[in-house]
């Protein structure tokens, strides 16, 4: 299986499958290979893997690419007449200008390395270039408008390309897998930045308060450059200190009646719950034992509950309590695993962890998620087969996200149940094909994120939607087994927020950002006039969404690509200042909407719940 094919091999050769960036040095080889993987069919013995090089940037790395190709296919030559000799010859001397001039397209599209035909901004790729340059411009359009973010090998394979593109090729005396080898990757445009300054520490907790603002919680003592004891809040434009901070280990924060209670061990001594009143730190214990420690905390009917450890001579039990308003109440009996989330489904409390059953109980009752029934937990459904480690509810079904690996052994990773429902339903039944080992654990998903129809989850882990693209320890999920990477820290993600249109991360990673990076999750929409965001209503949709802000809307031309950058046909029509397309006969996922206008191409993201 081939998960567990890399999760042997990633110790040895981690590199080989990391986005490899232009600056790092590397051999000369490898960074062709990030440009396009050709250079291994093509070009299998280039004898330049002693050359260590690095590039200014990524222009700088395609124009080498190009460079190459080109000399190479000029000294290879080609047969056919002396026509389409020239014209090749020609058309590849025209291709060392292009790649001189550094003017590539930009990948909006997708969240990893893909070819784009032809950009928002009208830049077109090398193939596409070449089709324009010999007066086929329609035929580069026509490409852009059906396909734009296909492979040419796929181009040509699809009935509507494979005729005009063969003829083409064959005319100007190429073959596919000569322009297979031409067409470059471009990385992904995704706008991810470190965020309100970073912290020097790592970010175990975020929490979105009521007001807008975001707590962070964590190892640090700084954060954005203000003195902050392993908590802070993010005001909107910096980051402010709770009081002294906090001393101990951080698990968890929530907002109750408008005051901030963060749960961990070992706070100010020997407590497991700090509470922040707006002006001081108390603080409390609610599991009193050799060493107290409060995992989750969550409300429920009006009531704050905590979830956590007692550690006693006969080993450790895993409880649940309610705050009374003057004390804490055990609800339900102890579990024989570590607590890491709470919730509520239809009424009921939900608890999900590394439990099995009940504490001292031989029998293995519970599998990872139980609900109380009267004052006892109870199995939830058919449970899962690994720890879960968060909950999400989004329109009554409730999601759990935990292991994605146990033992090499595939595991659950992300799965949802439905009102009423009795069985757990996979939402990653192909995760051996893009799920492995980034690190020395088994790879988790810690977070769960919910925006726009799509879950956004972070953790420790490798993920891959493709042999050749690979990310790290941040991903997408669009749909039933549809997930995509969208970075490479290189270090876990413990926490994640989504404020507005922002996704916030935290974690250890260094290297790649200080501990904290954001996401723009417009996905790098371009805000100039030309390639300008569109206003859509409903988003979600199932039915009929109302497009609004695009001038000249009588003749506008409407398109949608889906998540593979294939055209989709859709009905619409114009409806007074708006369009109005119908959704319905769309397939879930995640969609990229673009309507044409006089003055350019506008943008938007439309998701099919």
């Amino acid at each position: 299986m081939r998960h567990a094919t890399l999760t042997l091999l990633l110790p040895i050769g981690l590199n080989a499958f990391a986005a490899l960036p232009p600056t790092v040095p590397a051999p000369l080889k490898d960074h062709l290979l990030e440009v396009n993987a050709q250079w291994s069919v093509q070009h299998p013995a280039l004898p330049i893997n002693a050359s260590i090089t690095a590039f200014v940037d990524e222009p700088a790395r395609i124009r080498e690419h190009l460079l190459r190709v080109s000399a190479d296919l000029l000294e290879r030559g080609a047969a056919g007449d002396a026509t389409r000799r020239g014209e090749r010859e020609r058309l590849l001397h025209r291709l060392a200008e292009y790649a001189d001039a550094r003017a590539f397209p930009q990948n909006h599209a997708l969240p990893h390395r893909n070819p784009i035909f032809i950009d928002p901004h009208g830049t077109a790729c090398a193939v596409g270039w070449l089709m324009i340059e010999s007066g086929h411009e329609e035929l580069a359009l026509r490409i852009r408008d059906g396909f734009n973010a296909g492979y040419i090998h796929e181009i040509i394979a699809d009935p509507r390309f494979a005729e005009p593109v063969g003829e083409w090729a064959s005319e100007h005396g190429f073959t596919a897998d000569e322009l297979a080898w031409i067409q470059p990757g471009y990385p992904p445009s995704l706008p991810w930045q470190p965020f309100g300054g970073g912290a020097n520490g790592t970010v175990l907790v975020m929490e979105k308060l009521a007001n807008g603002d975001m707590l962070i919680a964590g190892t640090f003592t700084d954060a954005g450059g203000t003195a902050a004891n392993q908590v802070a809040i993010w005001n909107g434009t910096s980051f402010e200190a709770l009081g002294a901070g906090l001393q101990g280990n951080v698990n968890c924060a929530l907002e109750f009646n408008g005051e901030i209670y963060v749960g961990g061990a070992m706070l100010n001594g020997a407590a497991d719950l700090a509470k922040w009143n707006g002006s001081a730190w108390s603080y409390q214990t609610v599991f009193d034992s050799k060493y107290p420690e409060v995992t989750a905390l969550h409300e429920h009917d009006g009531e704050l509950l905590a979830a956590g450890t007692i550690t006693g001579f006969a080993g450790s039990s895993y409880h649940v309590a309610r705050f009374d308003g003057s004390d804490w109440q055990p609800v339900g009996s102890g579990l024989n695993g570590v607590i890491h989330a709470l919730d509520t489904r239809a009424g009921a409390l939900v608890a999900g962890g590394a439990f099995t059953g009940f504490f001292m109980d031989p029998n293995q009752t519970l599998s990872h998620v139980a609900e109380i029934e009267g004052n006892e937990w109870s199995q939830l459904a058919n449970g899962l087969d690994a720890t879960v480690r968060d909950f999400l509810t989004i329109n009554g079904q409730l999601y759990a996200a935990g292991d994605l690996l146990v033992n090499v052994a595939p595991a659950f990773g992300l799965a949802r149940v439905s009102p009423g429902a009795t069985n757990w339903e996979p939402l990653m039944p192909g995760l051996s094909n893009y799920i492995f080992n980034a690190g020395l654990t088994d790879p988790r998903i810690e977070r769960i994120a919910e925006h726009q129809g799509s879950i956004y989850f972070v953790g420790d882990f490798g993920i891959s939607s493709s042999m050749m693209v690979f990310g790290y320890n941040v991903g997408r999920w669009d749909g039933i087994d549809q997930v995509v990477e969208l970075a490479i820290p290189e270090a876990p993600v413990h926490a994640l927020c989504v404020l507005e249109e922002q996704l916030i991360i935290g974690g250890e990673f260094t290297n790649w950002a200080p501990h904290l990076a954001v996401l723009d999750l417009t996905l790098g929409m371009d805000d100039s006039a030309s390639a300008s965001t569109l206003s859509l209503s409903p988003n979600p949709a199932v039915a009929h969404v109302r497009i609004v802000g695009v001038p000249e809307s009588k003749s506008a031309a409407v398109g949608l690509m889906d998540s593979n950058g294939r055209s989709v046909s859709v009905p619409w029509q114009r409806v007074d200042d708006a369009i109005v397309l119908d959704a319905s006969g769309l397939a879930a996922g995640v969609y990229a909407v673009r309507v044409e206008t006089a003055s350019g191409p506008r943008q938007a993201r439309l998701v099919r719940p």
